[in-house]
């Protein structure tokens, strides 16, 4: 049975992600004046650092609901606190290349109410696939009528090679392949993680349905849009207006740039990618410099250092008693 890593690891992780941007961030300030910089961030009223990361709570009670809704469609609801105390633990490990290790919540599923790790891992994937549709579809949305099709049709294209991948008929060659490999002690692991995989990608296809996507897509694309407004409201106040659409196109082609480095929470790549638009829209380089800074601190430090607390307040894995139905 795969096992969650070990706590001090995550912690050793969490903390040389932490140094790694503190060390990124430290860089460009330099780069582009130190001073300049901390006049920037030192103009934004203090209330910036409530609201802020207000909104960003906001997205994520939202985000929540989508994991509410797909957990009832695969037949396994949870009452509303012991689901959130794993889903919130889960943000430990946001910054994780492409948010992947979210998938461990299949895991705390499994250990803490017998539910199949399946479920959650294909909750994961379907998460993913719809924050990629909804970011497209901003992106589209504020660069223009012009791209519009060919976004759409990304992200149409995407939908589709998902939905075939999770095809009944190609996951049964799948299984018929695994079925063919040696029954070697060896390939035992691979086999039953590979098995496990195939699973989630058939869960996944029932959360790929018209109505589940349309409404994960929205609820993403909604999230997208809120932070895009904070990133507005704050280049506003550093007298760097910039039109929602310009905001739109900056926050979701940083969380893009993030995932396509593959880096953890893709420190260096997202905010090369947020600065170097803001600045072609005409912003100062230090206030788009301070204002991605604030942003990455409410959108990726702290959903982190709270996933982390519930992580560390609940981090046995054993079931839990007395749930409504399943446990608490």
């Amino acid at each position: 049975m795969p096992t969650a890593p070990p706590w001090p690891l995550m912690q050793k992780r969490w903390l040389l992600g932490l140094v790694a941007t503190l060390v990124v961030y430290l860089g460009l300030s330099f780069w582009f004046g130190f001073a300049n910089v901390m006049r920037s961030l030192a103009a934004l009223p203090w209330w910036c650092w409530v609201l802020v990361p207000t909104l960003v709570t906001l997205g994520y009670l939202l985000l929540f609901q989508r994991w509410q809704f797909y957990l009832r469609l695969l037949g396994h609801p949870l009452p509303w606190r012991p689901s959130s105390r794993i889903y919130v633990a889960g943000l430990s490990l946001v910054a994780a290349p492409g948010r992947s290790g979210e998938a461990l919540r299949g895991l705390w599923l499994q250990r803490r109410h017998a539910i199949p790790m399946q479920v959650g891992v294909g909750v994961t994937l379907a998460e993913r696939v719809t924050d990629l549709a909804g970011a497209l579809l901003v992106l589209a949305w504020g660069l223009g009528g012009r791209i519009l099709p060919a976004l759409l049709a990304a992200g149409g294209t995407l939908a589709i090679g998902a939905w075939l991948l999770s095809h009944p008929a190609a996951l049964r060659r799948l299984e018929a392949f695994l079925d063919r490999l040696p029954a070697h002690r060896r390939w035992h692991g691979l086999t039953r993680l590979l098995r496990e995989a195939l699973g989630a990608v058939s869960r996944l296809r029932r959360l790929l349905r018209p109505l589940p996507l349309l409404m994960g897509t929205t609820l993403a694309a909604l999230v997208w849009l809120v932070e895009a407004a904070a990133l507005m409201g704050l280049l506003q106040l550093l007298g760097d207006p910039l039109a929602l659409t310009q905001a739109a196109v900056i926050r979701t082609a940083m969380a893009l740039g993030g995932v396509l480095s593959f880096l953890p929470a893709g420190v260096g790549t997202a905010e090369a990618t947020a600065i170097g638009l803001a600045v072609a829209f005409g912003v100062d380089r230090s206030a788009a410099l301070a204002v991605t800074l604030v942003l990455r601190v409410c959108t990726v430090l702290l959903p982190t250092a709270v996933g982390v607390l519930v992580l560390a307040r609940h981090r046995d894995d054993g079931p839990e008693e007395g749930r409504d139905g399943v446990g608490t």
